[in-house]
């Protein structure tokens, strides 16, 4: 070997390994983290009981853990919402610390773990400080981490964010009720106007089918009963759960001392849990409280409605029910948009208009809207003023090919939200609320229905 290829050969090597040396020295600013080092020791469950949140540098909640619950202790004393804190105390016993991603003061905020709008977490037992922690943004299932007082960014995972981002609201447990639904026994619903209902499901056996809510007392007629109406209001209360506190509220304001409706379930213990409904705050939020507790909260209207019934909406709410091979014929009218579907053999055609073919898709959604239509509540008000059935904007007639199991509807206003409308059946007295897509779906414009 000559000189010159000794030498071509050392230049090489010395190349290679200084690529190699490159290759393996991080950037500045991040760095891997040496064999398994931890910024941390590992968190076990007995190495903590007391969690302190601050959540945009200056929102301080204290949480601790007391055998299997949990409390906030600052700055209210109040139950915790127990899954949320559970969850939390639990989330930090599987933290696995990955890499150094950064120890760059500058980039700190780039993970969302900047001194002033980071979520800061400090772990305790007791008033003793076991971990302090910065908890930043989610990458690639790896959740930025940063010691308080320390610029390196650690990767980690088994935890994220957002198990700890919460606010003091957040934290507090927002229960109005809680049971186990399978140990309600009774129910009884009073309205501030002095109707009333009283139902009650007996003890389950240990062979048979399952027991059933039946009417004990009622200050109107619901026959025929709708059991599923009970059911629903059992299993809201079971957990059911505020969307926000009114901690400030005044008597005169929520009308809970003269309640709009009291709720109570009796349960197989001898226990009861009984829950007041006072007024509107707004158009969307509804003051309520537990009658042994003195705390107020809100609820939307909506995460009322299943339980904010009068005795009449236990009345079944049928509108009409016929299966689509038993229709024989629907006649719509509805200003321009009148029609008649007639079957003919196997398929359906159109009568009416003359000379109109229908879309087969189209009438096939026509035909199953009868089959459980139901309404989804009464009028309140059956005035044809209200409701708009002095002078009907439509009327649906469905035959049957079941002797007497035809459909006569009248189709009045829009109720006041837009969402339904009042829909009477032949001459009955009670007015049904029925959804809006569930009359739209029959009461088609005829260029929609038309065969393109």
């Amino acid at each position: 070997m000559n000189r010159k290829t000794l030498i071509a050969g050392l230049v090489f090597a010395g190349l290679i390994l200084a690529t190699v040396l490159l290759l393996r020295s991080p950037e500045k600013g991040a760095r891997p983290a040496q064999g398994p080092a931890r910024p941390i020791a590992k968190l076990t469950a007995d190495s903590f009981d007391t969690l302190e949140v601050t959540k945009g540098g200056k929102d301080v909640t204290t949480l601790k853990k007391e055998g299997e619950t949990y409390k906030i202790v600052k700055p209210v004393s109040y139950p915790a919402d127990k899954d949320a804190a559970k969850l939390a105390f639990e989330a930090l016993t599987k933290i696995e610390f990955g890499n150094i991603v950064s120890d760059q003061k500058s980039r700190q905020s780039e993970f969302e773990l900047g001194a002033a709008d980071g979520l800061r977490v400090k772990v305790m037992k007791g008033e003793t400080v076991v971990a302090d922690l910065r908890i930043g943004k989610t990458t690639n299932q790896m959740t930025m981490v940063r010691l308080e007082g320390k610029d390196e960014v650690w990767s980690a995972s088994g935890f994220f964010k957002y198990q700890f981002d919460k606010d003091t609201t957040g934290w507090r447990d927002k229960s109005i009720a809680a049971f186990d639904e399978k140990d309600a026994e009774r129910l009884q619903i009073t309205a501030k106007n002095g109707s009333k209902i009283v139902l009650s499901k007996p003890a389950p056996r240990d062979a048979g089918p399952a027991p059933e809510w039946q009417v004990v007392e009622s200050s109107v007629k619901v026959e025929p009963f709708d059991k599923t109406v009970a059911s629903g209001v059992a299993n809201q209360l079971a957990t059911w759960k505020a969307n926000d506190f009114a901690d400030s509220a005044k008597a005169e304001e929520t009308g809970l001392d003269s309640p709009e409706l009291t709720v109570t379930v009796s349960l197989k213990n001898g226990k009861q849990q009984t829950v007041l409904v006072g007024k509107k705050k707004g158009d969307e939020d509804v003051y309520v409280k537990s009658a042994d507790s003195p705390q107020v909260f809100l609820v939307k209207k909506y995460n009322l409605d299943r339980i904010n019934k009068h005795p009449i909406e236990f009345r079944d709410k049928t509108i009409c029910n016929l299966k689509s091979d038993e229709l024989t014929e629907v006649a719509v009218t509805h200003d321009k948009n009148s029609f008649t579907l007639a079957k003919q053999g196997g398929s359906w055609k159109a009568t009416k208009p003359a000379s109109f073919s229908a879309d087969d898709s189209k009438v096939t959604g026509i035909t199953g809207a009868f089959a459980e239509f139901k309404g989804q509540g009464f009028a309140e008000d059956n005035s044809p003023k209200v409701t708009g059935l002095g002078k009907p904007s439509a009327t649906i007639v469905a035959k049957s090919s079941v002797k007497g199991h035809g459909c006569l509807l009248k189709v009045g206003s829009e109720t006041s939200d837009k969402s339904g409308y009042y829909v009477q059946v032949d001459s009955q007295p009670d007015i049904f609320i029925a959804q809006k897509w569930s009359v739209d779906r029959v009461l088609v414009k005829l260029d929609d229905l038309k065969k393109k």
